[in-house]
This record gives structure tokens, C-alpha cells and sequence, in this order.
């Protein structure tokens, strides 16, 4: 788990040094200058997440300014894809990372936290060249993998392998050779032969999925999708994405929660009603670099969507979660006696 502490040292540079990323990505709702506002402030939420395509609609079609100046809260974002560092150093109220992260958020920071909403299924795959003979991971022990981190999907992905095949997935004296690369690098690599397979996002992996240069090993399946299949039939989940509040600020700012989930709740109605106008807007944020990459996208979409119906949590969604929990300790990537993260319900439809 070296990532996290990592990200922290980062965190503590950039801070000391004064140096940030646009806190608002071009101010909509969530810019004007000034001091950062004090960490507890009422009716302001601090909020740090990856570059997001939904988040980026919101504020350009204006709905975000909309709902906060109806409400009076505001949402004070910080898009940076070291969200983690962001949170740690205090710096943000809520953040965004997979539900199985927590736990080890908590034991590197020291800090109690809440998980409140959901937002994203995770959807990494791992590819191999289409012409190898690799057909699961354990046909590729001793050999070179892709990843873009040593915790995130490469977490869940080897305690799934770990109970399936018996292979150690981990990055350090495992059965394989990780090679850490930038997101965008992972398919390239192993399509030019430098590795021979990659935990890949797809939509970081558009070029060599669509050219057939790479193929998906089980089945075309996630890590997502997979752990539905094997694990918790039925479940949607488990989530790359959950939101994330620190325990003292959730428990004393209920009205800005369920605010925040408010305002993701129509993010999800306008990617759910615009899908394809929104990946045409941002094609960025889906590695897409012309129309074909788009449509590639979108038919994908249509067969492994990774966006969840609702941010809000309910009873069964939690159980079916919490099952991810007790496969990381019974696979060895959790602690036995390691706490599981609580989920808060707040904010909820008036039907429940």
C-alpha cells in the first residue's frame, strides 16, 4: 500500500509550497479566489475528486450554480487526480475513492470516515495481446502487468484471483512483475510487447481494444462485473467510487450531505438522459480522440456500464458491499481485526 503514503508526502510538498490545481476548474460555483474557507465551515463543502465528465456538465450547463444558489450551499471542488493527497491534508470534507479503500485510508491518515454515497462500479479489465495464449491470470505467473497503482482495482482484482486460482497478485513478492505507468501507457505497453498484460480502464484502452489488438480475458468481464459474477450475485458493485466524509464532519454537517448527494443524484439523471452528449463534450475524460473513439464508448457503455442507477445507499447495497470486506480479509489484503468503514444513509428519496 505504499501509494498512500506517497500521495501524502506529495500532498504535504504541494501544500507547503503553495502550489495547487485550479480549485474549481474554471469557477463555476466553486471559484472567486480568496483563503480557503476553515475546514467545518456550515454550508460550504469541500470537495476533491478526479476529472469527472458528469461533475464538468453540471457546472457548464449551469445546474450546479442552480441548485446551490437555491439551496444557499456551496460546493467548493478541487479536481486533481490525487484526490487522496487532497483529503489527507485536510484540505477537503469529502472525497471519492472505492468503498475497498477505506479501510486503508483510515490506518494511513489515522482519520474516521464515513461512507455516505455511491457513484461508480469498478470496471478495470485485464487485456493481454490478442494473439498470445494467456487465458487467465494464472497462465501469466512470473510475467510483466501493467498497472497504474498497487491498490485501487489491482487490489480487488488479486484478492479475487487469490480465491478463485490461489495466486498471490500482490505487488510486492507476488507471482508477477508489476510495472507502475501512467493510466493513458498501460494498453500501449503491452500491445508494443513491453508487458504482457495490463489492469486496464477501458476507456484509457479505446486504440487497442477497438483495433482488436488486445483482447479481455474472463469473458470480457471487470473486476466489477466479475465480483458480481463470483461473489455477490446481483449486487451493483463494488464501487470504484464511493463519497467519503470524515466522520466529525458528516456527523455535524447533515444538510450539506444530503445536499452533495442531491446534486450528484441529478448528475446521475443527466448522464442517464444526455450519455452521449456528455461524452462528446469531454471526450478527455473518456480517452476518446475522435468520433469513433466516442461511439467505441458509448457501444461499450451500452454492455458494462459503470455508473450506478442512484447515489443513495440502501440496506442491501450495503450488505452486498460489506462482502468485499470479507473477501479482502479472507484473501489477506485486509488486516482480520481491521475495522470495516460504516456507511451512512442520509439525504435519502422520500420513498424510503
Amino acid at each position: 500500500m505504499f501509494r498512500w503514503t506517497t500521495l501524502i508526502a506529495i500532498a504535504a510538498v504541494l501544500v507547503l509550497a503553495g502550489c495547487s490545481e485550479d480549485r474549481s476548474e474554471g469557477g463555476g460555483g466553486g471559484g472567486g479566489g480568496g483563503s480557503e474557507p476553515a475546514a467545518g465551515s456550515d454550508n460550504v463543502i469541500r470537495f476533491t475528486f478526479a476529472p469527472d465528465p458528469v461533475w464538468r456538465w453540471l457546472k457548464d450547463q449551469g445546474i450546479k450554480d442552480e441548485m446551490e444558489q437555491e439551496a444557499k450551499i456551496q460546493i467548493l471542488d478541487s479536481s486533481t487526480w490525487d484526490e487522496f493527497g487532497i483529503y489527507a491534508g485536510g484540505h477537503a470534507d469529502v472525497v471519492s475513492v472505492g468503498s475497498f479503500e477505506v479501510p486503508e485510508l483510515e490506518k494511513q491518515t489515522g482519520v474516521k470516515s464515513v461512507i455516505f454515497g455511491r457513484y461508480n462500479i469498478a470496471r478495470a479489465v485485464i487485456a493481454v495481446r490478442k494473439d498470445s495464449p494467456y487465458q487467465t491470470l494464472s497462465d501469466l505467473k512470473g510475467k510483466k502487468i501493467t498497472t497504474f497503482t498497487a491498490v485501487s482495482d489491482a487490489l480487488l482484482w488479486g484478492s479475487m484471483v487469490k480465491k478463485s486460482e490461489n495466486i498471490d497478485f500482490k505487488a510486492e513478492d507476488g507471482d508477477f512483475e508489476f510495472v507502475l505507468t501512467d493510466v493513458q501507457n498501460m494498453a500501449s505497453l503491452v500491445a508494443k510487447g513491453d508487458a504482457e498484460a495490463c489492469i486496464c480502464l477501458p476507456d484509457f484502452a479505446i486504440k487497442e481494444l477497438k483495433s482488436g489488438d488486445l483482447r479481455i480475458l474472463y469473458d470480457g468481464q471487470s473486476d466489477g462485473e466479475k465480483f458480481q459474477a463470483d461473489i455477490a450475485e446481483g449486487h451493483p458493485g463494488p464501487a470504484i467510487n464511493v463519497f467519503v466524509a470524515r466522520e466529525d464532519w458528516f456527523s455535524e454537517h447533515q444538510k450539506e450531505a444530503e445536499f452533495f448527494l442531491k446534486v450528484w443524484e441529478r448528475g446521475i439523471k443527466e448522464w442517464n438522459e444526455h450519455r452521449d452528449e456528455i461524452i462528446a463534450a469531454y471526450p478527455q475524460d473518456f480517452a476518446a480522440q475522435n468520433q469513433d473513439d466516442q461511439k467505441w464508448i458509448g457501444n461499450y457503455l451500452d454492455d458494462h456500464n459503470w455508473f450506478m442507477d442512484s447515489v443513495y445507499l440502501d440496506d442491501e447495497w450495503i450488505q452486498g458491499e460489506n462482502q468485499v470486506f470479507d473477501l479482502l480479509k479472507e484473501t489477506g489484503f485486509m488486516e482480520s481485526d481491521q475495522e470495516e468503514p460504516p456507511f451512512e444513509s442520509v439525504g435519502a428519496p422520500a420513498t424510503r
